[in-house]
């Protein structure tokens, strides 16, 4: 008897916790943006994300309007609608996601017999720093964070 008093009770307990501190989706933090590491990534990304010149189609400010070149999502709005790991896979290989999208492949991995992406190689590892950068870039776009760490 006092060991089923006990489960209910730790059960309770449990299910009380979980539930009082379950987080809403806009306080979920995937990463820390204020850490050294992030800033030079986001750095960097800032500089790749002008070298591919992703502006000439994505519109990058709030309230930009689409216009006949700028056709592509609003990049200010990734951070608040898209998964920081849905970026990565986007960026890597847009046509798998979205077959036809308008959105080219920037970059090119070697594949395996079976035509899996080889991520593991050193050109891999380069291309997926860059990817990584751009996305950490577009988690500040937009923000203070942008402006302070564009200004140093």
């Amino acid at each position: 008897m006092k060991k089923s008093i006990l489960s209910v009770c730790a059960a309770a307990l449990l299910a009380t916790f979980t539930f009082s501190h379950q987080a809403d989706a806009e306080q979920i933090t995937y990463f820390r943006t204020d850490t050294p590491e992030f800033k030079a990534s986001a750095k960097f990304g800032k500089q790749m994300f002008d070298a591919y010149q992703c502006a000439l189609c994505h519109a990058t400010r709030e309230g930009e309007p689409l216009t006949d070149a700028i056709v592509a999502p609003n990049l200010i709005l990734a951070k608040e609608r898209l998964r920081p790991e849905w970026i990565l896979d986007w960026m890597i290989d847009p046509q798998a996601l979205q077959p036809g999208t308008k959105m080219p492949n920037f970059f090119s991995f070697n594949e395996d017999d079976d035509y899996n992406l080889i991520l593991g190689d050193a050109d891999a590892h380069v291309q997926y720093r860059i990817i990584v950068a751009i996305r950490d870039y577009l988690m500040i776009l937009g923000t203070d964070t942008e402006t302070a760490l564009m200004a140093q």
